[in-house]
């Protein structure tokens, strides 16, 4: 029954990371999609976006060193917490 729950763990941590992963991707492909639509496109309207990325690109990072000592329960939480801090990100960037 404990490794069970421990491959579990271990596939939510996986499918966590790939989450923040493909959260830093869109914020990053905002930006060219806000070039591309949008004549004259300022720092501000690439603030929020830039934002989201540098929270996701540290968080990976750490996901990342979480992951070579196989500690996947930080990993699910620090994924949650990047996609919480995504939310505040842009709620409050984007007033």
């Amino acid at each position: 029954m404990k490794t069970f729950f421990v491959k579990n763990v271990v596939k939510i941590s996986r499918i966590a990371t790939l989450t923040v992963f493909l959260a830093l991707i869109r914020c990053i492909a905002e930006c060219f999609r806000l070039q591309y639509y949008t004549a004259a496109v300022t720092f501000g309207d690439l603030k929020p976006f830039l934002t989201g990325a540098l929270v996701c690109a540290v968080a990976l990072l750490v996901i990342t060193l979480l992951s070579f000592y196989l500690k996947p329960k930080p990993i699910i939480l620090l994924s949650l917490l990047t996609v919480f801090c995504l939310l505040v990100v842009k709620q409050v960037l984007m007033k």
